[in-house]
């Protein structure tokens, strides 16, 4: 890296902080500022070679600046690492190039040893019985839309979840998963020997229907009209996360999407996880249907 990056360090202070983190194996915080393409110093066999590939530059804390070429940012091998320009990420200070005066970070290493800890922990959790009622917190790592998994970094551990497992509505996570979230999550399987782990955010959400239970013997709840289906029907988006069938009464007029509308609970079923609502009014008066052709005229 000495031809092509500035210089990591300014003072023998950091310099020595450098060293001494370097020494502890400590895992350290930096927020990544940009990605480049260069010459990375890559470990083959017994020595350094300079190869052309992307580097993550690190802006750690007391204006450090520090370099992880691609090898070391993950065991899974990313088209880019363009995503994730403006992520933290943890890292240990794997070794520095005295002349150039530049650290070089390993992201990849780092998750190894927090990922041996977590294993222990799980095991431990395990054994005791204890595993599927602790809480994690975790970071969306990406969704792959073929196989519709939703990946999870746990401590350095790759984790996987099912989109039914995202949460209690029936909707597409494409739509609302985002990589570099921080979420809760519950271990639903855990496989040391296949190095597998399946989590839950749901499992840790309180069910909406359970919420909506706690509405019924009100006397009006407010809603907002998401879909109108000539066959499907009438779709009421609750204020407790959870889209019922709604119903409306004859005198009342045809809603459209974006209605505000106060209704009350007709039914809930827990088993067939459905509810009704009767729409009874809107509240904030009737939306009007926009003409298609309405724009000529404005």
């Amino acid at each position: 890296m000495s031809e092509v990056l500035t210089q990591s360090w300014t003072t023998d202070e950091q310099l020595e902080n450098l060293a001494r983190m370097k020494r502890n194996r400590e895992i350290v915080q930096g927020v990544i500022t940009s990605i480049v393409t260069k010459k990375a110093k890559v470990l083959e066999g017994d020595k350094y070679e300079d190869k052309e590939m992307e580097v993550a530059i690190f802006l750690l804390e007391g204006g450090v600046t520090a370099y992880c070429p691609a090898t070391e940012f993950s065991d899974y091998e990313y088209k880019s690492l363009n995503g994730f320009t403006g992520s933290k990420q943890e890292f240990i200070i794997d070794h520095f190039d005295l002349e150039s005066k530049t650290a070089v970070v390993s992201v990849k290493k780092a998750d190894q040893i927090k990922k041996e800890k977590f294993y222990n922990e799980l095991e431990a959790l395990n054994e005791s019985g204890e595993l599927q009622q602790r809480v994690f917190e975790g970071v969306v790592w990406g969704f792959n839309p073929k196989t519709r998994r939703i990946f999870v970094r746990i401590n350095g551990a790759n984790c996987f979840m099912l989109p039914n497992d995202w949460s209690w509505e029936r909707r597409n996570v494409e739509h609302q998963i985002q990589r570099g979230e921080t979420i809760q999550v519950k271990i639903l399987r855990f496989d040391k020997e296949q190095d597998l782990i399946q989590v839950s955010r749901r499992h840790t959400l309180e069910d909406p229907l359970k919420k909506l239970e706690r509405l019924k013997d009100m006397q009006s709840i407010a809603g907002r009209i998401t879909k109108v289906d000539p066959v499907h029907g009438i779709f009421v988006q609750i204020d407790v996360d959870l889209e019922v069938k709604g119903i409306k009464p004859s005198y009342l007029e045809e809603p459209i999407v974006g209605d505000i509308v106060s209704c009350v609970i007709r039914s809930i079923d827990r088993e067939k996880r459905h509810a009704r609502v009767v729409i009874t009014g809107y509240p904030r008066g009737k939306k009007k249907r926009k003409d298609l052709g309405s724009f000529l005229f404005e």
